[in-house]
């Protein structure tokens, strides 16, 4: 099988403009679609995947640190 063929087999949600979208529609959720695409290589996948994790991770602090200080401002009205 050359290179040729094995670009003609890959589907359409496993080509990296999909999943690119697919990160930015639903995050951390994607990563099942990242580890499956064999459009991707290894070294892309890991990189990608440490990358979403990491911002995944830092979104959740920043709504939780922006949640807390909501509800200090809250407190500070009554």
């Amino acid at each position: 099988m050359n290179e040729n063929d094995k670009q003609a087999v890959v589907r359409w949600y496993f080509k990296p403009v999909w999943i690119f979208i697919a990160i930015l529609a639903i995050g951390p959720l994607a990563l099942p679609l990242i580890w499956l695409s064999p459009a991707l290589k290894r070294w892309h996948k890991i990189v990608v995947s440490i990358a979403l994790v990491v911002i995944t991770v830092w979104l959740l602090k920043a709504t939780v640190d922006i949640y807390q200080n909501l509800l200090d401002q809250l407190s500070g009205l009554q």
